[in-house]
């Protein structure tokens, strides 16, 4: 008998903690972050907690960054 309390709170504990990790990958996994932002871990977390901020210093490099890799695919047509 005890070796089933054992076995469910077992459970109890891996769920506790896997649940959270699993529903923050998840959330994360519907973001459309800037190009940047997605490869730079300090990026995204500045582009997270305030965008205009991360559009000021470096959405100049997002937008050149799109474009040569629209020029880069359309040349390897």
């Amino acid at each position: 008998m005890f070796e089933e309390y054992k076995l469910i709170i077992v459970i109890i504990f891996v769920a506790v903690m896997f649940i959270p990790v699993t529903w923050q990958a998840l959330q994360r996994r519907k973001l459309n972050p800037p190009p940047m932002a997605s490869n730079d871990r300090k990026l995204f977390r500045l582009w997270r907690s305030d965008p205009k901020s991360y559009e000021r210093q470096y959405g100049e490099m997002d937008r050149k960054y799109i474009e040569a890799q629209k020029e880069k695919s359309q040349n390897t047509k």
